[in-house]
């Protein structure tokens, strides 16, 4: 593997972890719940935070859940 440069910081197997914290949709679309996030995963040493901007209604089928089926 390649070592790769992310701001300040170098990944590879001989460099240190470089953690990702993952907010998800916990801040429930308030911006001050997001920042306290934010402010949270940078006291426990995160270097980066993931994010999620979508919406469950927007990911969900709208329709009677035995209409739906599945065959794999």
């Amino acid at each position: 593997m390649k070592e790769i440069k992310i701001g300040k910081h170098y990944i590879s197997k001989t460099h240190r972890p470089f953690i990702i914290a993952e907010m998800s949709g916990n801040h429930n679309q308030s911006l001050e719940r997001a920042l306290e996030l934010v402010k949270a995963a940078a006291a426990t040493g995160a270097h980066a935070l993931k994010l999620q901007t979508y919406t469950p209604d927007t990911i969900t089928l709208k329709t009677q859940w035995w209409v739906v089926r599945y065959s794999g």
